[in-house]
C-alpha cells in the first residue's frame, strides 16, 4: 500500500522515486510520504526493518538508504533532499527528526532517542529585508558506530560524532565529538567516558 500511494504522488507531482522495499518490512499504521514535485528520489528499506505509526518520508530529491534491522518509532520524521544513510541496526526513537539536505549518516547501532533533532542544515540573516529562511547552508554530519543520542538531544550541520560517545538529554552538538566521549550542554561540551574496554587495556 504505501509503495503504491508513493508511485501514485510521484505520478501526479511528475517526479521520480526509485523504490526497493523489502517484502518483509513491517509498517505501521498511518504512514505518510511527501514527494516534492519535478524531484528524483529513491528510497531503499532492507530487510528487517520495521517503521511505525504516522511516520513520515518527505521526498525532496534526495536518496533515503535503510539498512537491515533497522527499527523508526512512532512519529518519525525524514525529511530528505541530500542522501541519508542508516548503515544497519539503528534505531529512531518516538518523534525524531532527521533534515538532510547533503548529507546524514548513521554507522550501525548509532541510535537516536525520543525527540532527537539531526539537521545537516541552517538558516541565516544577509540583510534587515531578506527572510532568513530563504538563507541555507549546509555540511554533512556524520554519527559513529554504537553511539547514543539521548532524548531531545539536537545535532547541527558540519559535525562528526565518533563511536561510542553518548550525547546528553536536551544537549545541542556544534563541533565534533572524539570517539569514546561523553558530551553534553548547550553547546555540548566533551570529556572521555570510562569504558570498560580502555580500563582493561590501562590495566594489562
Amino acid at each position: 500500500m504505501l509503495i503504491a500511494r508513493i508511485r501514485l504522488l510521484a505520478l501526479w507531482h511528475r517526479a521520480e522515486v526509485e523504490l526497493d522495499i523489502s517484502t518483509d518490512v513491517r509498517l505501521g499504521h498511518d504512514i505518510s510520504a511527501i514527494v516534492m514535485p519535478r524531484t528524483t528520489n529513491v528510497l531503499r528499506i532492507a530487510p528487517g526493518n520495521q517503521v511505525g505509526d504516522r511516520v513520515l518520508f518527505r521526498l525532496d530529491g534526495g536518496e533515503i538508504l535503510i539498512g537491515p534491522g533497522c527499527d523508526l518509532r512512532r512519529d518519525t520524521v525524514l525529511n530528505v533532499a541530500g542522501r541519508l544513510e542508516l548503515i544497519g541496526r539503528n534505531i529512531f526513537s518516538w518523534g525524531c527528526a532527521v533534515h538532510c539536505s547533503e548529507s546524514v549518516i548513521f554507522e550501525p547501532l548509532a541510535s537516536a532517542a525520543e525527540h532527537v533533532t539531526v539537521a545537516d542544515s541552517s538558516h541565516y540573516f544577509t540583510d534587515p529585508e531578506t527572510f532568513f529562511y530563504d538563507n541555507t547552508r549546509s555540511a554533512p554530519i556524520r554519527i559513529g558506530g554504537n553511539t547514543w543520542l539521548c532524548p531531545k538531544a539536537t545535532v547541527t550541520s558540519g559535525v562528526t560524532i565518533g563511536s561510542h560517545c553518548i550525547i546528553g538529554s536536551n544537549s545541542v552538538v556544534t563541533r565534533d565529538v572524539p570517539e569514546g566521549h561523553l558530551a553534553s550542554g548547550i553547546p555540548a561540551t566533551s570529556r572521555p567516558l570510562d569504558l570498560p574496554w580502555r580500563d582493561a587495556t590501562a590495566t594489562d
